[in-house]
């Protein structure tokens, strides 16, 4: 078990700087990072380009929640990053993506698994 009680052997700390540096690199606006980085296809990448311009104006600068509150409950409402076991016991992230230091209406979804050590990011759409 991790340290957030599930059977993926990636720990919350790896999930957040694994997904803390794919919004970097979405900030790039960079299809070739994307690929190099995260083995992100150009048809991909342009979807997510598309997605993130439909959420946000030019030149915003999208992040993560601070890490130091990125999982926290607070009164009943959902963490900034909400994680889960899916049914292939990969680790699901549904992600609130900050647009210029306050949380946007754009969530994140992507899933981790790791394998010999080396954890692999599965971008999955970027919806509301």
């Amino acid at each position: 078990m991790n340290n957030l009680g599930l059977k993926s052997p990636v720990t919350k700390q790896q999930a957040y700087a694994i997904t803390q540096k794919f919004v970097d690199t979405i900030n790039l606006r960079n299809t070739k990072a994307l690929w190099l980085e995260f083995g992100i296809s150009n048809a991909v990448a342009e979807e997510i380009h598309e997605s993130v311009d439909e959420y946000f104006e030019q030149g915003t600068k999208l992040s993560l929640a601070p890490e130091e509150h990125a999982f926290d409950i607070k009164e009943h409402q959902r963490p900034f990053i909400d994680m889960y076991e899916t049914n292939d016991k990969s680790l699901g992230l549904e992600c609130i993506l900050f647009a210029n230091g306050s949380p946007g209406e754009a969530i994140l979804h992507i899933e981790l698994s790791a394998s010999e050590g080396h954890i692999q990011l599965h971008y999955q759409y970027i919806g509301s």
